[in-house]
């Protein structure tokens, strides 16, 4: 299920793809000169604004793995310009890591850290098993389904089992399944940037039943 979204609505998804995409200019220039940068820029923003149809509706602002699903796509844009210019998987997947660190770095410490307290409240444990309920029954195919887990505080506190991934659906429907385990990774940079230990063993993209997440202060 997909959405046809209007003027205006598209006009904010490009203009978070402007800003994601800046948080990799500088590193674009420096590696491939500045006239590939500008490049790579100006073709990824025309190639997102051709998959913006093709996004799977999720749930909309109901869905808090909507923006997830939005800012992989910005990605995935990019992925399928540089691989028009021949570069490797794992080049793309390096820098758009890159860029996932500079995009969580722009936030001082203090406040990614009080985030992540935040995400290890109960009430926060909480809300996400009441979403976890509603991805397992919404009618949404392309949708992210997925159960809380309990931990016993001592080898995590809580967890995510992620049954269905809404990023590896999507990106197989693009032909783009060599890029998912990349998105993985990106994972290991946000959690450890709000002071929560991430431990997991394998991923849906990388072949495994489920996304495991484990949660430790």
């Amino acid at each position: 299920m997909t959405i046809r979204y209007d003027l205006d609505q598209q006009k904010a998804l490009l203009k978070g793809h402007d800003r994601l995409m800046r948080y990799g200019l500088k590193l674009m220039q420096s590696r491939y000169g500045d006239t590939l940068a500008q490049t790579f820029m100006a073709e990824s923003r025309t190639e997102f604004e051709s998959l913006i149809p093709h996004i799977p509706y999720i749930g909309g602002r109901d869905n808090p793995l909507t923006d997830t699903l939005v800012q992989m796509t910005s990605l995935l844009a990019l992925y399928r310009v540089m691989k028009h210019y021949d570069y490797p998987v794992d080049e793309i997947g390096d820098l758009a890591q890159a860029m996932a660190t500079n995009q969580i770095e722009q936030f001082p410490r203090a406040i990614r850290h009080l985030i992540g307290r935040i995400y290890m409240t109960r009430l926060w444990r909480r809300r996400t098993a009441k979403k976890a309920q509603q991805s397992q029954t919404a009618p949404y195919p392309g949708n992210f389904v997925y159960e809380v887990v309990e931990g016993d505080g001592k080898d995590f506190e809580w967890g995510v089992n992620y049954l269905e991934c809404g990023v590896v659906k999507f990106f197989h429907s693009q032909d783009a399944d060599e890029f998912s385990p990349y998105m993985c990774l990106i994972d290991f940079l946000i959690f450890p940037g709000m002071g929560i230990e991430l431990e997991r063993h394998g991923t849906i993209a990388n072949g495994c039943s489920h996304c495991e997440f484990r949660f430790r202060k």
